[in-house]
């Protein structure tokens, strides 16, 4: 029996033929393969931190943009709005209020949405130090880690895109956990976050319900659409 395999959209084909051409930029390929993840989906946003005064602190329970944090990091440490190194876009990104202005291996936090989601997304942003599977997502169900390629560069460091995207429309989670991961002893790695997305599917039909799917692990999704062209 032959098993069908999910359909690639025909606009991600092209923009992975255009790419392994030299056609398009990696940072334009990346940003347009999350445009065709989450096609379909509706109701987007994405908090870029922008909005919000460099040095602004997230008590426990407070957030923006819709989202609220919840955490207990030792220190104990806040929650911080910083500008002080690179970052995906703008010049504000998320880390905590301690002299790195960053998260650290073995810290977690919550993000509420206050709504039910299909799809969440996020960069991570650390040093040439990184190693795979340091920096993890994860919803009921589902959990993603860095790969060893960064997504992007940034002015002093390197930008890791993190996503999932739950494809039954009947299910969904309300809240998602960015955890640094300590898979050494005595590991250490400092970490941002910036642009958190989350999206809403409406009521078309999806193909593979119930199932768990990236939406961006930079070379699981390149291989997906390489297969297809086969």
């Amino acid at each position: 029996m032959d098993v069908e395999r999910p359909k690639v959209p025909a606009e991600a084909v092209e923009l992975y033929t255009r790419y392994i051409h030299g056609e398009v930029s990696r940072r334009d390929f990346l940003d347009g393969v999350k445009r065709s993840a989450i096609a379909g989906l509706s109701a987007s946003q994405t908090v870029d931190f922008e909005a919000v005064a460099a040095d602004t602190l997230f008590p426990t329970g407070t957030g923006t943009g819709g989202l609220t944090f919840t955490y207990a990091i030792a220190g104990p440490s806040t929650l911080q709005v910083s500008s002080m190194f690179g970052t995906t876009s703008g010049a504000n990104y998320l880390g905590l209020d301690n002299p790195d202005t960053a998260f650290y291996l073995g810290d977690s936090f919550t993000i509420d949405f206050n709504r039910t989601v299909h799809a969440v997304g996020l960069y991570v942003i650390a040093g040439s130090d990184a190693q795979a599977g340091d920096m993890q997502l994860s919803v009921a169900g589902g959990a993603v880690t860095n790969s060893a390629v960064a997504d992007t560069l940034v002015s002093d460091g390197q930008a890791f895109y993190l996503g999932l995207v739950e494809s039954d429309p009947g299910l969904g989670f309300t809240s998602a956990v960015v955890t640094g991961v300590i898979s050494t002893p005595n590991a250490f790695l400092a970490f941002t976050v910036d642009d958190i997305t989350s999206a809403t599917r409406g009521t078309e039909a999806v193909p593979e319900p119930g199932t768990w799917v990236l939406l961006l692990t930079g070379l699981g999704l390149v291989s997906a659409l390489a297969r297809n062209r086969r």
